[in-house]
């Protein structure tokens, strides 16, 4: 954090004030098939002060992002071809350098049947669509920070 010792920063555009004190060095991969919810995604997470995004458009582009890079946060859809967001946890929980990145599933699933078979394969944290800016924050707070 950057403090200002004497005068006002007043003189700074809005934006530059956000991301002065809402930068959050962690990496996040965002795992969507469709396109124009990556970049929703994406770009509601630059708002945030998450600027270290990168985009898979299903699991099997996930896995391939992950041997490249370490990752802090996955935030994953549960429907998308190839290898949908569950069958990814899964992938995930059997190494053991990958199992303890905390995973937030993206779901239009409501129905409690549904919700129960996310949690039985080990999910803990998941928000329904339509995904909203705030509830995203509170969500990664609480995933990636405890709470903070």
């Amino acid at each position: 954090m950057i403090v200002f010792l004497g005068g006002s920063y007043a003189h700074f555009p809005k934006k530059v004030i956000v991301s002065i004190y809402m930068n959050f060095e962690i990496n996040i991969l965002i795992v969507e098939d469709l396109l124009t919810t990556r970049l929703f995604l994406r770009r509601t997470l630059k708002k945030l002060g998450y600027f270290n995004v990168v985009l898979a458009e299903d699991g099997r582009a996930a896995l391939e992002e992950l041997k490249r890079k370490s990752f802090d946060l996955i935030i994953s859809d549960w429907h998308m071809p190839n290898m949908d967001g569950l069958d990814l946890f899964k992938e995930l929980t059997k190494d053991p350098k990958l199992r303890d990145i905390p995973f937030l599933l993206i779901t239009a699933e409501k129905e409690r049947e549904k919700v129960v078979e996310a949690v039985a394969a080990g999910i803990k944290e998941y928000i329904v669509k339509p995904v909203k800016p705030e509830s995203l924050g509170n969500k990664i707070k609480e995933v990636v920070f405890g709470g903070a």
